[in-house]
């Protein structure tokens, strides 16, 4: 493929992605601002919202969430999914599709246990994307939960914890002068992933 090198791009595109992640961390100001799309198979209808992506395990990216939420919903019901990384700055984007899976408990509660106090309590207390009457019977539920948790730690909920994202297609999108922008798809095929250069 013509001028991968150019670009930071190789024949592996999770180590490509990681590469390019880093760049993005020295100049973006919220590079890991994700992009997930889902599918909500009831209403035959796409889904998105901004999560933050936590890294990698095992080649699969990883985001941590309530579990009844609306997309851990529909990601129950199909885990076929789509993140999408846009950094204006560095003027490229990543695509990436692929299945979700929930992590192990094990390693959710590794990453609760290592998060601020006050982020642990939100979790601790909100059951996301459900109605609540205002936001000071929200802040009276963060004020009686912070004084039950006091003097110990704060014990993961049963409905958060993490998903991992495994990867089988990614594009890879550097703006160009006058749109003529550069484009990589990268499709796994068996163990191996075709690269095709795509039009602008």
């Amino acid at each position: 493929m013509d001028n991968l090198i150019n670009y930071f791009l190789n024949k592996d595109p999770v180590g490509s992605f990681q590469e390019w992640y880093a760049d993005a961390k020295k100049v973006e100001q919220n590079p890991e601002a994700m992009t997930l799309s889902t599918v909500d198979l009831n209403n035959n209808r796409p889904d998105s919202r901004t999560v933050l992506f936590k890294g990698m395990k095992d080649g699969q990216l990883t985001f941590y969430t309530n579990y009844h939420s609306v997309k851990a919903k529909e990601l129950d019901e199909n885990n076929e999914a789509c993140v999408l990384f846009y950094w204006h700055v560095s003027k490229r984007q990543v695509r990436i599709q692929g299945r979700v899976t929930k992590m192990t408990a094990a390693d959710s509660d590794k990453y609760f246990n290592g998060r601020d106090r006050q982020s642990q309590l939100a979790s601790y207390i909100s059951n996301q994307s459900s109605p609540i009457a205002d936001k000071d019977t929200l802040m009276k539920k963060l004020s009686d939960a912070d004084q039950k948790f006091q003097d110990t730690q704060v014990p993961r909920p049963g409905n958060w914890g993490g998903f991992l994202f495994e990867p089988y297609e990614f594009e890879f999108f550097v703006y160009g002068d006058y749109r003529i922008n550069d484009r990589f798809l990268y499709k796994k095929s068996h163990n191996d992933w075709i690269i095709t250069r795509l039009q602008p």
